[in-house]
């Protein structure tokens, strides 16, 4: 970097030098009188002279820089990332959005998903608000919506997750434990149904074009006992009833899970056989990476922040 430093410096020395000398004026003590009366065309020819040898050298120094700083030789910014924007993240739901049982407390799906998100030429930043919290239902959320709690992360949000349902089942399984009939389930399923519809057009009334992925859920009790294998159908009923309100939003995506730890074969389940691990997070998010693919929610996305189509 010297070297070049020296060069460069040396020829602008010796072009300024050039061009100092080609305007400077005769020593009035050595000029003689006929020069005074030299005509006008003669002046001008030298004005002329002295304008051309200036473009020489200021063309000399301009190629110079061309050949040893050529601006198409240089790192260009890729337009991708100079046009990258920030995507506001807002996670909504329970104990899966809130991320209990990842070991590596990346924040379970929702941080997994972030970082995908965020190798998006579109996004330069994902920001997360993740109000997932442990034990959550679907009347509580509703309420904490229909009180506005969430308003302003609703209206700011430009991508929206939620997981809800798993405490909606538990509730009916905690009633009555030792006396459970398929009853119970069908009655909450109809409740639970009307609470979730009026989550979405809460969410919509504060954020109507928003791209929203609901995640369904799977059955805890899988691996525990041959006998709760009856909750899956339970599941897949209750799944299929989210499924169908993501089928009538445009701007909505649904994702299944429930196959994804029907064992523990693969060792995705935490500690507590309840809610995955680490690895249980990261089959998840493969899971939801892969649905948003079929969904087109790339596209929906960059829509949101801003790209035009």
């Amino acid at each position: 970097m010297n070297i070049w430093r020296g060069i460069l410096s040396c020829l602008i020395v010796l072009v300024l030098s050039g061009c100092a000398i080609s305007i400077d004026e005769p020593d009035p003590q050595t000029e003689r009188i006929e020069e005074q009366t030299a005509s006008e065309q003669e002046k001008t020819k030298n004005v002329e002279q002295v304008q051309e040898e200036g473009k020489t050298s200021s063309n000399a120094l301009t190629q110079f820089f061309e050949h040893f700083f050529d601006p198409s030789t240089e790192d260009s910014p890729d337009m991708d990332v100079e046009q990258a924007k920030q995507l506001h993240y807002l996670a909504l739901g329970d104990s899966l959005t809130e991320g209990v049982g990842d070991e590596y407390s990346q924040d379970g799906y929702v941080g997994r998903l972030a970082g995908t998100l965020q190798t998006w030429s579109s996004i330069s930043e994902v920001e997360i608000d993740n109000r997932g919290k442990r034990g959550r239902r679907s009347d509580q959320l509703l309420k904490l919506l229909e009180k506005g709690h969430y308003d302003e992360e609703l209206q700011q949000a430009q991508f929206i997750s939620m997981t809800m349902g798993g405490n909606d089942v538990m509730k009916v399984v905690k009633k009555d434990v030792f006396n459970l009939k398929r009853n119970a389930f069908d009655a909450e399923l109809l409740a639970y149904e009307e609470r979730y519809s009026k989550i979405i057009a809460s969410i919509r009334e504060k954020n109507p074009t928003v791209p929203l992925l609901l995640i369904g859920f799977y059955n805890p009790f899988s691996i525990v006992t041959q006998e709760a294998n009856e909750f899956d159908t339970i599941i897949t009923e209750w799944n299929r009833m989210i499924e169908n309100i993501a089928s009538k939003d445009t701007n909505a995506c649904y994702v299944s899970v429930e196959d994804l730890f029907d064992s523990n074969e693969e060792l995705v389940y935490h500690t507590d056989f309840f809610h995955p691990n680490a690895k249980g997070y990261d089959k998840m998010t493969e899971r939801i990476v892969a649905s948003m693919e079929l969904c087109d929610m790339e596209q929906k996305i960059k829509q949101e922040i801003g790209f035009e189509e």
